[in-house]
């Protein structure tokens, strides 16, 4: 008995760490000022390789985005004006 009430709570606690990744994946990204591929994809629903392909191509503007580290980051407001005005 005291088995399984141990199995249901770690049952509970798994489907809250999940509801909790969802709802912190749905925050809004807007707030931060350098985002990064997956969450620019994430906001013009396209991938994050289309994103570099993107930027390759010259849709983002070179103060639309930065390189730090191993990665590149990209303004929130000006990648997306940049990719509005790619249409």
């Amino acid at each position: 008995m005291y088995e399984d009430r141990i199995y249901q709570l770690e049952l509970k606690v798994n489907i809250l760490n999940k509801q909790v990744k969802e709802i912190r994946d749905s925050l809004p990204t807007i707030h931060k000022t350098w985002i990064r591929p997956c969450e620019l994809g994430n906001l013009i629903g396209v991938s994050a390789r289309q994103i570099s392909r993107y930027r390759e191509q010259g849709v983002f503007k070179k103060d639309s985005y930065r390189y730090v580290g191993i990665r590149y980051e990209y303004h929130n407001v000006k990648a997306l004006a940049d990719f509005e005005n790619k249409k």
